[in-house]
């Protein structure tokens, strides 16, 4: 499809069709909010109380990974339970064998952070893994100071524009911290993660055996790049 659209239609044309597009999904997001809060959640909620092995993943993409319960704070087909994952979540401690979570708790202000993430080991079985990704902080940050100290780099042409046609580094470091590239909800970055705080925060946490994963063992479909950064870690 986006071949054929690519050979017929103008960028311009595919951008406004991108964009109406958009802005139909967030309207039917918001209309479905309440079915999928007050009366999806709770069936799923005992639906699935009973199953010995199962694996969730808060704040989805655009589709399911296989095998995945979803949890997400807007309404979408896929998602399972529409709940705010910052707070205190409705599922019995030791619910889950695995929890993914790919740039979620940057999201989430500095100050919650582990309060957040405790929780979330909370609903893991002893001996089931947690897997975290996050933007990179400490690369992003390095490369500010490079970039400062007139040290020009190659990593940040990496073809993420919002909001900087002009392409000035400056802007795509202070997109890339910060975010914020949705105008018609809050997407901020609100907490900086870097390697050593992620081991720390899921240390604090209750999770041993912690190690930084590789990019191809993420598994959602959307690729950060080079300032992708993943850890797991077993709850002890």
């Amino acid at each position: 499809m986006k071949n054929f659209l690519r050979k017929h239609l103008s960028d311009s044309s595919i951008s406004k069709l991108r964009n109406s597009y958009y802005c139909a999904h967030i309207w039917l997001q918001k209309v479905m909010y309440p079915y999928g809060r007050l009366i999806k959640t709770p069936f799923n909620l005992k639906r699935n109380a009973r199953k010995s092995d199962r694996k969730l993943e808060i704040g989805p993409g655009s589709r399911r990974i296989l095998g995945f319960e979803t949890l997400n704070i807007v309404w979408d087909w896929h998602v399972d339970y529409v709940l705010d994952a910052s707070k205190k979540l409705p599922f019995p401690s030791g619910s889950f064998n695995l929890i993914y979570a790919s740039h979620v708790i940057e999201h989430i202000p500095w100050y919650q952070v582990q309060d957040v993430l405790n929780e979330w080991v909370r609903l893991l079985k002893p001996g089931g893994q947690i897997e975290v990704w996050v933007p990179d902080a400490y690369k992003i940050s390095s490369l500010l100071v490079d970039i400062e100290n007139g040290i020009d780099r190659i990593e940040w042409h990496d073809g993420w524009r919002p909001f900087n046609s002009e392409n000035d580094p400056y802007k795509w470091i202070s997109g890339r911290l910060l975010y914020g590239a949705k105008t018609d909800y809050p997407s901020w970055h609100l907490a900086l993660i870097t390697p050593k705080y992620l081991e720390k925060l899921l240390f604090n946490s209750g999770l041993s055996n912690i190690r930084l994963m590789d990019k191809f063992e993420n598994r959602g479909y959307v690729d950060h790049g080079w300032i992708n950064l993943g850890m797991t870690g077993t709850k002890r």
